[in-house]
């Protein structure tokens, strides 16, 4: 199987984005928002979204060659009411319906709690138990009418679809709602893994060579276009129907497969090996060593960004290369329905050689180079910056080089896609 067990890209997308965020005029002066439920919305607009959702599945089956069709018992039913509503409509954009889907606000780690803040669990949020276990994130709970800064909405909904809205929606991943969704065996990544089932949904592998698509025709049943564009129709609707704060939400939803691009370890299975070697690779039965070195390599560049980020932020240090880079404002294109897969898939395609040659250079051989080692969750993985940084006086600072040519492609695509939805609004720098 050519592709790495990971399926999450970068660690908590929400700090991530941040430092962009709080840059962008269009973002960080626009005013406070409304909080309303996905059921205050949906019984408000519940028309126009029927209309918009059946115009994206005729859509996505005439613009995507691998796309598995809405079974029609799944269409959304907008005559439902209250709980019956919001199910019919999670239903039929095909997302995990068993999570909360209430608003909350994630603190970035140097804002301080006011005496009102109600503090609720990661647990609240996801029934996934890793990241129950491992996430030292606060959340704050919002209730109907509450007022939140847009950035704080679109920070915290990018890191939301890793809180299981693509989980178990196979018919082999042991769930009812896979049982019923239509997009039948999970075509790529392990299904018994807790986060595997969310690979065809953030990992976009739309630039294969030949051997690849021949070898693992499974490879080409992605859909970060699906949700990106989906999302993008959501927002827009919501922003035109005066629903703000669900179209920042939506927004915030669509940028985190837009960061997942933008790492190339979810745009090429097998990063750094060529066609010949991945033939090569194939005859002599090495698959398995080569996707071990490749979901170690990932996991690497994972921890090492969340380790340099978080500690950046938390530092306010907002002149730290990685957050400038994030941060750094420039024009861009206008997204488009083909941009994911034209431009910021091909760029991570073109971007994947040098990255992991950066990490087979500057990380220590037993974490990259070793097909014995499992990274994930080894003390390494707890300690990488310390580990990275005694390996070579240079390890830290070159691969934060390689780490910073990422995260450039990261903003210019991130501000292309936020553009595309708020100047619909004829929202401008302000």
């Amino acid at each position: 199987m050519l592709t790495s067990s990971l399926s999450m890209a970068w660690s908590d997308h929400a700090t991530l984005a941040w430092p962009l965020l709080r840059a962008m005029p269009e973002v960080a002066a626009a005013p406070p928002l409304e909080v309303e439920t996905l059921q205050t919305f949906l019984t408000a607009q519940a028309q126009p979204v029927a209309q918009l959702l059946g115009e994206h599945e005729q859509w996505a089956r005439t613009s995507m060659p691998h796309y598995a069709p809405l079974p029609d018992e799944l269409t959304f039913t907008p005559s439902a009411e209250g709980e019956a509503l919001e199910r019919s409509f999670l239903e039929a954009i095909r997302v995990n319906p068993t999570r909360s889907y209430q608003p909350y606000r994630q603190m970035m780690a140097y804002e301080a709690l006011s005496a009102t803040d109600s503090i609720i669990d990661v647990s609240e949020l996801t029934f996934l138990r890793g990241t129950i276990e491992s996430n030292r994130s606060r959340y704050v709970k919002l209730g109907s009418g509450d007022t939140v800064p847009a950035a704080s909405v679109v920070a915290s909904a990018s890191d939301e679809p890793d809180f299981g809205l693509d989980i178990g929606l196979y018919e082999d991943n042991g769930t009812e709602h896979g049982a019923r969704y239509g997009f039948g065996v999970q075509p790529f990544g392990n299904p018994n893994l807790e986060y595997s089932s969310q690979a065809p949904f953030h990992m976009g592998f739309y630039h294969l060579d030949w051997l690849s698509q021949r070898a693992q025709p499974g490879l080409l049943v992605t859909y970060p276009m699906y949700r990106t564009e989906l999302y993008r129709k959501l927002a827009t609707l919501a922003f035109a129907g005066g629903h703000d704060y669900w179209g920042w939400r939506f927004m915030g939803w669509g940028l985190h497969y837009v960061g997942d691009l933008a790492q190339p370890y979810h745009a090429v299975p097998l990063p750094g090996i060529g066609l010949v070697e991945s033939l090569w690779t194939v005859v002599t039965s090495q698959v398995g060593a080569a996707i071990q070195l490749v979901s170690n390599r990932h996991g690497v560049i994972e921890a090492f960004q969340m380790g340099v980020v978080t500690n950046a932020v938390q530092a306010r240090h907002w002149e730290h290369p990685t957050l400038s880079q994030v941060a750094q404002l420039q024009a861009t294109k206008p997204w488009t329905s083909s941009t994911l897969v034209d431009d910021l898939a091909l760029s991570s395609v073109q971007g994947a050689p040098g990255l992991d040659g950066a990490l087979e250079r500057w990380v220590p051989p037993k974490l990259v180079s070793d097909a014995t080692f499992e990274f994930s969750q080894s003390p390494e993985e707890a300690d990488i910056l310390s580990v990275i940084g005694s390996y070579h006086p240079d390890s830290g600072a070159e691969l934060e080089k390689a780490l910073n040519q990422q995260m450039g492609r990261f903003s210019y695509f991130a501000q292309a896609w936020i553009r595309s939805i708020i100047q619909t609004q004829g929202i401008e720098p302000g």
